[in-house]
């Protein structure tokens, strides 16, 4: 179990699906922190819940192709358009942070 100073980091594991926004797996707003997606393959994802000033994700592809992480319905990631994936290429990590209630920024600007 990671820790977060003295308290206990959880991790959430994520198999990613779908090909699209609106079937990728939906992590849900009150999810760990940590977030190790697992079996990206270029075409299955994963769905942000809506952004919210403050919250972000420590996320990991540890699959051996990209993994598309879409925003939630309106909301944007990065410079990409509203509604769009981001790829993230395997084996990469970001973490992503909500900057008001509708834009995701990765640190860094490409997952690394």
């Amino acid at each position: 179990m990671l820790r977060a100073g003295n308290a206990p980091l959880h991790v959430n594991l994520v198999t990613p699906a779908g090909t699209t926004q609106a079937d990728a797996t939906a992590i849900p707003s009150n999810a760990s922190l940590a977030l190790i997606v697992s079996a990206g393959d270029g075409t299955a994802g994963i769905r942000l819940p809506k952004a919210v000033e403050g919250k972000a994700y420590l996320i990991k592809n540890t699959g051996g192709s990209a993994l598309l992480v879409y925003p939630a319905t309106g909301d944007g990631i990065n410079a990409i358009a509203v509604n769009s994936a981001l790829s993230m290429a395997a084996l990469t990590s970001a973490v992503i942070a909500a900057s008001g209630s509708v834009t995701w920024y990765t640190i860094p600007l490409l997952p690394s």
